[in-house]
């Protein structure tokens, strides 16, 4: 077996991830992740007016996909996983595409933004637990109340919105649910893949995966739709959730979460969806409030609270190249 190019290759200091530690770079990717991600839920209301969601979630990932293979094919650095690892991967592509995107785009077909950002609110809990159960991460009371503490302070956020759980949501609620579980699940279990093949190569083949799975569910939709019906406006949406959040946000979650604890990261996340309510309240011109305020307070100080990790609680391991991972294999 050849030797790992772990061998060969000397890291820049500042590319480093170092347990606990937040760099220049971590933050400045969380605050990307961030603000492109506050803009998901409108891209999607765009989308879905005249996209069915079946076929807008699955076109979202080959689209997605197919850049992907673009920028990674002339590089030479699509590394082909072990078999070992195809079950997996296999599992991931339709945990993230069918089963994601469906129950995401259904719910926000029903339910709407505010919804949405309640229901995702929970990712960092999820999350959290999830690391936990993994060994990722340790189980620690500051972690735990620092995720909590996000959630409360994004869901008094919508709650002063205008958050009603009317009868006619509770089915788009329930979809919403699977979709913050299956992201969450997502974003825990392609962890390790990251580092043996890279990022951008684990989307695409997860991608990839789930695409082709759901072709079949994808070429039944589209025999019933009219596709001159769909307004330049949905077009646009679906090519912000394909390229900007697919494969820019994707990417950038996938290289944080190998580079930090999860916790951190999906705790952080939660600053888009009080994000989403202030462009929405820009466009209607209605500002925020003293609730508003309080919110924002309580999902900073739990933002604080998982910024920093000792390095005895999180079990960080390097990623050579986010691109093409540490072995074109197995290590």
């Amino acid at each position: 077996m050849p030797a790992s190019p772990r061998n060969n290759l000397s890291i820049p200091p500042t590319l480093r991830p170092r347990a606990g530690a937040l760099s220049s770079i971590d933050l400045t990717a969380l605050v990307t992740i961030t603000l492109l991600a506050s803009f998901t839920a409108i891209a999607v209301q765009w989308a879905v007016a005249t996209i069915p969601p079946i076929v807008g979630g699955i076109l979202r990932f080959t689209m997605a996909a197919i850049i992907i293979g673009l920028i990674l094919a002339p590089r030479k650095k699509l590394p082909i996983p072990h078999r070992s690892d195809w079950l997996r991967i296999t599992i991931l592509g339709i945990v993230c595409v069918p089963i994601n995107q469906v129950a995401f785009w259904g719910g926000m077909a029903l339910a709407n933004a505010s919804h949405s950002a309640m229901l995702y609110s929970t990712t960092p809990v999820l999350v959290t637990v999830m690391a936990c159960l993994m060994h990722i991460e340790r189980w620690s009371g500051r972690v735990l109340a620092g995720a909590i503490l996000a959630a409360l302070g994004v869901l008094v956020i919508l709650i002063n919105s205008g958050l009603f759980l009317k009868s006619s949501f509770i089915r788009g609620d329930l979809l919403l649910l699977v979709a913050a579980a299956t992201w969450s699940g997502y974003l825990v279990f392609s962890r390790d893949l990251n580092g043996r093949y890279g990022s951008l190569a684990v989307q695409f083949w997860i991608f990839v995966t789930g695409s082709l799975i759901s072709l079949p569910l994808l070429i039944f939709e589209s025999t019933r739709l009219n596709w001159s019906h769909i307004t330049i406006k949905s077009w646009l949406g679906l090519a912000y959730l394909s390229i900007v959040v697919a494969v820019i946000v994707f990417f950038l979650f996938n290289w944080s979460m190998r580079r930090q604890p999860p916790s951190r990261v999906a705790t952080f996340s939660n600053a888009a969806y009080p994000l989403t309510l202030i462009w929405e309240a820009l466009i209607n011109r209605h500002l925020p409030g003293i609730w508003f305020l309080l919110g924002s307070a309580l999902l900073l100080s739990g933002m604080a609270l998982t910024l920093y990790r000792p390095a005895a609680v999180i079990n960080i391991s390097e990623e050579l190249d986010p691109i093409a991972g540490s072995t074109p294999g197995r290590p």
